[in-house]
């Protein structure tokens, strides 16, 4: 990786930061989903209750996302990670302690939702406004550690669940480690992205008319792409337990095998990038999580079911970086906002769809409930297509005021 000496910091060691904070955020994100079923038993809540659960969490996800745009910007992004560890801490240890309704586990969820989304989108706005040669790579590596602890958690969390630890203990649990994560994260360099503003309504029109359709597009692939993500990691297990009465180990393995077809198709899509434009890899990509999505949610037995989640992961893993990769066709500063957007309109749409599985189950039934999930899947391999068009256009470069000018190549 080669750094600028007009840097404060050599940017090359903020990378072992990027790649632990994103593995952390990976288990603290998909924890709810392994843990859904025993929160339901034990507060007597509904299928559609259990979706206020997910609406509250990624509700404050959005609120987080907010909060880093529009009001964080004079705050370091080393400061900024190290005190939403402090509050996932709190928020987490309220979820375990003090939750035995509704409203309150509703508001717990909802303060981890809101600091847990932000170390997840400084990742890309770091990667942004520091890489520039081999950013799709840098893309897929950054993506595929926070793979790696959506995959790691789900297995560890259903063996404790099987062996007789409650949801309770596993939160509390979770709120030790963030305080573990918050202390060595004070301890590590970490190089803050420069010209970082807080968005008005001035940048927000600089950004659309500098590419509007491209922008519109990633967006929308963004929204249509995190709401199968929010369907199936939230619901996966329930749909296991529901319709093959799977335990709860084997239940929480299906989000694990969802996501290690995620971080295992993240790493094999990194040489695909050298020969094929991200569009279309996107379409290809798009399309196979939609059909194995669908075979998922009706395959006759549980473990056709658990190959098919794998298969459907596969699909899943480079849809994400694939839109993010065309951040740089957006002028200096304004590539990192896309990514803040991208960021928003996920957390607008895992919010939105991880709550629609609950009434839908209770009215069509746990399968049709999560096949639909196969609906957005599908709209991101069409957007694929305008996407191709749209990053046709020349892109803006004029000099950079974050100093993109690095490489992880």
């Amino acid at each position: 990786m080669e750094t600028s000496t007009a840097s404060a910091e050599d940017p090359s060691r903020s990378l072992p930061v990027l790649f632990g904070t994103q593995f952390y955020i990976g288990v603290m994100l998909i924890t709810l989903g392994p843990v859904l079923d025993s929160i339901l038993k034990d507060l007597g809540l509904s299928l559609a209750q259990g979706g206020l659960l997910s609406l509250s969490f990624y509700a404050g996800r959005v609120t987080g996302m907010l909060l880093l745009n529009f009001a964080l910007a004079r705050v370091p992004l080393k400061t900024i990670m190290v005190a939403c560890a402090w509050v996932v801490a709190l928020g987490s240890a309220a979820a375990g302690l003090l939750s035995f309704n509704l409203g309150f586990l509703m508001a717990a969820l909802y303060v981890s939702g809101v600091a847990g989304v932000i170390p997840n989108a400084v990742s890309g706005v770091w990667v942004a406004a520091h890489v520039e040669k081999g950013l799709e790579r840098a893309m897929l590596l950054i993506a595929a550690f926070f793979a790696l602890g959506v995959v790691v958690a789900p297995l560890a969390i259903g063996g404790l669940l099987q062996a007789g630890v409650t949801w309770r203990m596993i939160f509390i649990g979770e709120a030790v480690l963030s305080v573990v994560v918050a202390g060595v994260l004070t301890l590590l360099p970490f190089a803050d992205v420069r010209g970082r503003q807080n968005l008005g309504l001035v940048h927000l029109r600089g950004l659309a008319s500098s590419r509007r359709l491209l922008l519109t597009v990633m967006l929308a692939a963004i929204f249509s792409y995190v709401a199968t993500e929010g369907m199936l990691g939230v619901w996966l297990p329930k749909h296991q337990v529901e319709v093959f009465g799977a335990g709860p180990a084997v239940a929480a393995l299906s989000v694990t095998l969802f996501w290690s077809g995620i971080t295992v198709g993240r790493y094999l899509a990194v040489p695909l990038t050298r020969t094929h434009s991200p569009a279309r890899l996107l379409a290809g990509f798009a399309g196979m999580e939609a059909v194995f999505i669908a075979a998922t949610a009706l395959a006759p037995s549980l473990l056709w079911s658990q190959v098919f989640a794998f298969l459907a992961g596969l699909g899943a893993s480079a849809c994400w970086p694939l839109v993010a990769c065309y951040t740089p066709r957006f002028p200096g500063w304004y590539s990192g906002v896309v990514y803040s957007l991208m960021m928003l309109a996920g957390t607008g749409a895992y919010s939105t769809f991880s709550y629609v599985v609950g009434p839908a189950a209770e009215a069509l039934g746990m399968s049709i409930a999560l096949a639909l999930a196969a609906v957005p899947a599908t709209a991101v391999m069409i957007l694929a297509l305008v996407l191709e068009r749209a990053g046709r256009a020349p892109s803006l470069s004029p000099a950079s005021p974050t100093g993109r000018e690095h490489s992880l190549e």
